[in-house]
């Protein structure tokens, strides 16, 4: 671009009758894109420097062509000419008008017709101008490229023109100048000491060796994460005993892990040896029932009735829980569609009641009717025959 195309832009920063758009349209006209970024340097160089722009309009179209040099607006390079320019004091009309313009990003079809003059009849104080322009200030150490001359206070166009024209033709960046960063080489350590280790003399050493050094220690958080794991895989076998001696030893730490109702049947279903340990700690709170009530409504497995014969052999828990437990066993095995899956879980019921009955945690005369039906209904799976006989021989022995 020669001297004189600047002319041209200098021209378009001062146009007040045509439209953003139109506006845009002859910069790419006398600009080609790959000058756009060096034009924007000049332009900003011009924002930098208040005195160089005398009107409001001339501010308005240099910042919305640093907003339309470089896309999208969040990559804007020039994004923090533009944050500083809004941000200085005093807030004059050139401020208040960037600050307006700045609030229509980003530009709509109807903002881009508007005239540089009727954006200026519409402009009004804004408290928050920068609410939503994408940048964030930061420290700057540059020194600005342009100096007022204190012996020359001209603002004329022709000295406007001048500075425009010196700064594009110049192979100086136009936004700061970077002064040089002297770093000395450090001087020659002389010592003769210095390096006693690179030849070492006849000198005996001796080691520490730190017996703990490969120790784990217990944090705190190990205990939450541990019962995170818990619910999510099954444990190892150091892991669960490191959480179980955590819980049994620590009072504080079952207070301490995000336990709640909602999170016990996925602790049956993946480690149902540590969710016996929680029932029996949490046996003596206020919040038991509602580990009970959860445990009695989940779904039929081979975990949930390990877990409730376990708790049943250490805890007195209240008869119709029980009760209520082995009818929904009942109910479930009868429900079931698939045969195989029907059999395997009515076998496991009938062990699980025959232990129950074994062991003397249930009251027989109570549920004798259902489970003797249940056994009578799957009669050709042994353990079913086998609880039958078990119900029979203890009803004889009552009636006798």
């Amino acid at each position: 671009m020669a001297s004189c195309d600047m002319v041209d832009v200098t021209d378009i920063i001062q146009k007040t009758e045509d439209t953003l758009e139109s506006l845009w349209n002859q910069f790419e006209l006398f600009c080609p894109k790959c000058l756009h970024f060096k034009m924007g340097q000049c332009i900003a160089a011009l924002l930098q420097h208040e005195y160089l722009l005398n009107t409001d309009c001339e501010v308005i179209n240099c910042i919305f062509l640093l907003c339309q040099v470089a896309q999208p607006q969040e990559l804007n390079p020039f994004n923090k000419t533009i944050f500083n320019y809004v941000n200085r004091k005093p807030v004059d009309s050139k401020v208040t008008s960037a600050m307006y313009l700045i609030n229509l990003l980003p530009f709509s079809q109807s903002t881009l017709s508007s005239t540089t003059a009727q954006i200026l009849r519409d402009v009004t104080f804004i408290n928050a101008p920068l609410k939503n322009f994408p940048y964030s200030p930061k420290p700057d150490c540059s020194l600005p490229i342009i100096l007022d001359d204190p012996e020359n206070d001209s603002k004329e166009e022709k000295h406007y023109k001048e500075v425009l024209s010196q700064l594009f033709d110049s192979d100086i960046p136009a936004s700061v100048f970077l002064p040089p960063i002297v770093r000395p080489s450090p001087p020659l350590y002389s010592d003769n000491d210095d390096l006693v280790w690179l030849c070492p003399n006849d000198n005996e050493y001796s080691f520490a060796w730190d017996s703990n050094i490969c120790e784990g220690k217990d944090k705190p958080e190990d205990a939450k994460k541990l019962f995170i794991l818990a619910q999510r895989q099954v444990l190892e076998t150091h892991q669960y005993d490191r959480l179980k001696h955590e819980l049994y030893e620590k009072e504080d730490t079952l207070q301490s892990l995000s336990l709640s109702p909602s999170s016990l049947p996925k602790l049956v279903d993946k480690n149902p040896s540590l969710a016996v340990d929680v029932l029996l700690l949490l046996a003596q709170t206020q919040q038991f029932a509602d580990y009970l009530t959860v445990l009695l409504n989940m779904d039929l497995s081979l975990h949930s009735m390990e877990v409730v014969n376990k708790i049943t052999a250490n805890l007195e828990l209240p008869p119709q829980f029980i009760h209520f437990y082995i009818r929904n066993c009942i109910t479930n095995c009868t429900e079931m569609s698939d045969k195989n899956t029907q059999h395997r879980f009515v076998r496991l019921v009938c062990v699980f009641l025959t232990a129950l009955i074994r062991n003397r945690l249930v009251n027989v005369q109570e549920i004798l009717i259902e489970t003797q039906a249940f056994c009578i209904d799957h009669s050709r799976i042994r353990e079913a025959t086998g609880l039958f006989r078990l119900l029979k021989s203890l009803d004889s022995k009552e009636m006798s």
